[in-house]
């Protein structure tokens, strides 16, 4: 380090000065807005605030202390008795980091927890979020406390072994940004539902917005401590020094101790920030005064009426059920006030103003309607009057949303529509493309992330010279996640919760495991990248449970084979492009110090997931409960003039289906991993000339071009179970005469064709096995997504076949041969004649071959009910099946032979 540079010691000195009495004037006004404006009795987070504050003051005195002996100077100028005044420093730094970060979040938790009474899933989650924060902090603040063996090495010259200080800060930052991310996105929900005067609104949200600010500080902290661990890098190659803070980068470190006393003081800032609303009306009421104080005026072309304040007060307090004080409405002209929700007694303040924005959480969203809506009755026909004809109508009753959840109400932050849901089976193709184009997001996302873990694994094999063994082991780890994730989580979330919240937790989940690549790639820890592609493989799993039976749903039944190719087409290209964007541009030449820029792309792919779930949960997506898919598939039961439960031998139908497709879907994803597990070997036995890269992105090219071709197939009323067997069959053609083809370009053409033929055989089993599965469909789902596990299972076996005949790579395409043999078997099974073909073709959706209404009476004659079947006469159409329905329902049928004859001679082709 030059004489020349820069001492970046006066602005470290004065920077983190600045922050600290700011951070001090906040905790003040703090206890000023709480303890003296509102004479409020001590909550927990407010000790909390104050025990943050300490922890804050000691780190950031012990930095600016620093500054006095050297931090900051170039290494050359600073003296060894610096130098061991500055090891002291740090080593208290190190000690209050991360008490003071937990004091803090703690206290933002407390918070929420506090004032989430109506809000179950906000108080819960506050519960899990901080039990992270106080799990992490507890064993960081331990390791950071005995760093040294001897203690006394962390902070003089005694010889010692010391754990790497900036290795282990940034093997924590994945938890701090996470932790971050989940305090500031938490209550967003709930905050822009809220029914307010827009000024407030857009002060509230923004207030947590600024929480963004902490998480983007972390992130400076962390390109920082990279730098400096890059400067110990470079010099542990001429030196062995075990120091907890080596004299080499003490020029380095100076920043990132910075940062960290802004992110801290940044942090604390914010948890005092949400309560100083009643300091802040006391000083500046006119900021949080809607307009309705200066007069009449209008929003939204709705006229409000501006209503004095004393005089209402005095009017309202003669009434019984006068609210408390503080209460300042405005209400649309010529309509009926509506109360504020109670508060108790420690939510108000005496002198009429709230404590704190969050006190609206306490009772809940004023616009929520608990009650629910009178059924709407269809007009009587014309002819008998004694009769009212109902359509069915399905009770959603398995998914819907109680007031009580997260899901965003009708309209959201006065801007943006949630109106007209539908469920799934009732959208149309015209209503269908535009959610089926959204969620194949999904689809892209993780062929682009599969893309990438298969690059990345070839990489650091090469990096840390792992053994065959073990890179399999990797790659294994992936796939072994969906054996666990769908039946333990996928399964629970989706039955109870639905698609968008599946959607959102697969998500959350992937975001976890990009972030948990950052501290496996810092210390090199193969066990920290198998954990990461276990985490990764879980959350893509749970994504998969909802989306392919989504697209499946989202529209007309004849085409879920059409829609599913079409979206797992654009994984394809996801498949494609990520490969080459890693190799070429984020994984070439991966060394130490360049694994540095794989950390960044994986963080930015987590925050990139993180706004995609924020994104899920606002826009609109239907959905579909149970009785909506029991209901569905007894239409088309009855469409079909199938029997409603159809046997072979004793098994049931639907039952033997699924399960063949459960283990058809497990042989062929581990027939597909095998494939591509073992491409570069094959390659070079048949092709030594060839770039098994190169190769493999063609392959990828024509397994998504497959893809679409067998969409365009299906949606020109292909039988699906023809182009699977299609695909089936040239599947183990082309791998048989891989085997055998002396090596040449034409056995690699015929491989390639193999990846073309492989890719339209996933989605079509997958649509077919859900088609009449009724209520059970979430379960099949479930169990499809669990048979991918085959990707973890046969690339072993194949492996271990590979290992026996190392001479011959050629020798492990037999397992893929055996297993599609079975599968071409079990496809030319489904064509056999009678139940199993009508049961699965789509042609008996397209057109109803039946038309059916309900007359429902009340058994005396006179129009009853309210147009939607109850339970009762749900299980009695259920237990009777579709030829009658009991209860006082009639079943008026209309017989098409014309149709009929046009479906039994396009299966019959």
């Amino acid at each position: 380090m030059g004489a020349t540079t820069a001492d970046r010691g006066p602005t470290v000195f004065t920077v983190t000065l600045v922050m600290l009495i700011v951070a001090t004037v906040m905790v003040l006004a703090r206890l000023v807005s709480k303890w003296g404006v509102t004479k409020r009795r001590r909550d927990p987070d407010d000790w909390l605030v104050l025990l943050a504050w300490t922890f804050t003051v000691a780190l950031s005195t012990s930095i600016i202390n620093a500054t006095r002996h050297g931090l900051g100077k170039p290494d050359d100028d600073i003296s060894n008795s610096q130098l061991s005044d500055i090891r002291r420093n740090i080593y208290v730094f190190t000690v209050f980091y991360n008490p003071a970060l937990m004091a803090t979040k703690s206290a933002i938790l407390v918070l929420y927890i506090r004032m989430a009474a109506a809000h179950p899933f906000l108080r819960y989650a506050s519960w899990g979020v901080m039990g992270v924060v106080d799990l992490a902090g507890v064993v960081l603040t331990f390791l950071n406390l005995f760093p040294c063996r001897p203690l006394s090495a962390a902070f003089s010259d005694d010889d010692g072994k010391c754990i790497d200080l900036v290795s282990l800060y940034l093997s924590s930052a994945p938890i701090n940004v996470l932790t971050d991310l989940a305090i500031l996105l938490l209550p967003l929900p709930i905050l822009t539902r809220m029914r307010m005067e827009w000024r407030q609104k857009v002060i509230l949200v923004a207030t947590f917005i600024v929480g963004g600010f902490v998480t983007i500080f972390d992130v400076i902290r962390i390109a920082y401590l990279q730098s400096a661990l890059k400067q110990e890098l470079r010099a542990s190659l001429a030196s062995s020094s075990v120091a907890l803070v080596p004299r080499t980068f003490i020029y380095d470190i100076a920043f990132s101790l910075m940062w960290s006393a802004v992110e801290v003081s940044v942090g604390l800032c914010c948890a005092c920030v949400l309560v100083l609303k009643p300091l802040v009306m006391r000083v500046l009421p006119s900021m949080l005064r809607g307009s309705h104080e200066k007069g009449g005026t209008t929003r939204n072309g709705e006229t409000l009426v501006i209503v004095d304040e004393q005089r209402l007060s005095d009017d309202i307090s003669q009434s019984p059920r006068s609210p408390k004080a503080g209460f300042t409405p405005t209400f649309p002209q010529a309509e009926i006030p509506q109360p504020e929700p109670q508060t108790d007694e420690n939510t108000q303040a005496e002198d009429g103003n709230s404590v704190d924005f969050f006190d609206m959480l306490a009772n809940g969203p004023e616009e929520e309607e608990t009650t629910p809506p009178m059924p709407s009755l269809a007009p009587a026909p014309t002819g008998d009057s004694s009769m009212r004809i109902f359509n069915i109508r399905r009770q959603r009753k398995d998914n819907l949303v109680s007031s009580n959840s997260q899901e965003p109400s009708q309209t959201f932050f006065d801007f943006v529509n949630m109106n007209g849901k539908k469920p799934l089976t009732e959208l149309s193709a015209r209503e269908a493309w535009w959610p089926v184009l959204f969620v194949s997001i999904l689809f892209f996302m993780w062929g682009f992330a599969y893309g990438l873990l298969g690059t990345l694994t070839s990489e650091i094999q090469q990096l840390l010279d792992y053994s065959p063994s073990r890179t399999i082991a990797l790659h294994n780890a992936y796939w072994a996640a969906y054996a666990f994730g769908p039946p333990v989580l996928g399964y629970w979330v989706l039955s109870r919760h639905g698609f968008k919240p599946t959607f959102i937790t697969g998500l959350a989940v992937f975001a976890i495991g990009s972030m948990s690549f950052w501290p496996s790639s810092v210390l090199k820890s193969y066990a920290g990248f198998f954990i990461s592609n276990f985490i990764i493989g879980f959350g893509l799993c749970i994504l998969e449970v909802a989306a392919n039976p989504f697209i499946v749903l989202a529209g007309p039944g004849e085409l879920s084979e059409a829609r599913l190719n079409f979206s797992q087409g654009i994984q394809g290209i996801g498949s494609v492009l990520s490969p080459i964007l890693a190799r070429k541009a984020l994984f070439r030449n991966v060394t130490g110090e360049t694994l540095f820029d794989v950390q960044w792309c994986y963080l930015a792919v987590a925050l990139f997931v993180v706004a995609l779930a924020v994104v899920f949960f606002y826009v609109p997506l239907s959905e579909a409960s149970d009785t909506d898919l029991e209901l569905a598939t007894r239409q088309r039961i009855v469409h079909a003039s199938l029997d409603p439960d159809p046997k072979l031998v004793t098994v049931p139908l639907r039952h033997l289906i699924l399960g063949t497709s459960i283990f058809a879907m497990f042989c062929y994803v581990g027939a597909q991993e095998s494939t591509s597990y073992f491409w570069g070997p094959i390659v070079g036995a048949i092709r030594p000339t060839a770039d098994p890269f190169w190769t493999m992105a063609i392959g990828h090219s024509v397994f998504a071009v497959g893809r679409f071709l067998a969409s365009f197939l299906c949606w020109i009323r292909i039988p699906p179970r023809l182009v699977l067997a299609f695909f089936v069959c040239g599947a183990f053609i082309t791998s048989l005469l891989t085997l055998l083809l002396p090596p040449s370009a034409g056995a690699l053409g015929v491989l390639l064709l193999t990846m073309f033929f492989e890719s339209a055989i996933f989605p079509t089993i997958f649509a077919m096995a859900l088609r009449n599965q009724g209520r059970n469909t979430k379960l099949a789902s479930t169990g499809l997504t669990t048979a991918i596990s085959g990707g973890c299972v046969i690339p072993s076996i194949t492996y271990g076949v590979d290992h026996a005949h190392s001479n011959n790579p050629r020798f492990s395409l037999r397992v893929n041969i055996a297993l599609y043999a079975f599968m071409l078997l079990w496809a030319v099974g489904l064509s056999g004649r009678g139940q199993s073909r009508r049961w699965l073709d789509p042609c008996w959706s397209r057109q109803p071959i039946i038309t059916t209404s309900i007359e429902q009476t009340d058994g005396q004659g006179t129009a009853g009910g309210g147009g939607e079947l109850s339970s009762a006469q749900l299980d009695e159409f259920e237990s009777k099946g579709p030829k009658g329905l009991g209860l006082g329902l009639g079943l008026t049928t209309v017989e098409t032979p014309a149709h009929l004859e046009l479906c039994e001679s396009h299966i019959s082709s």
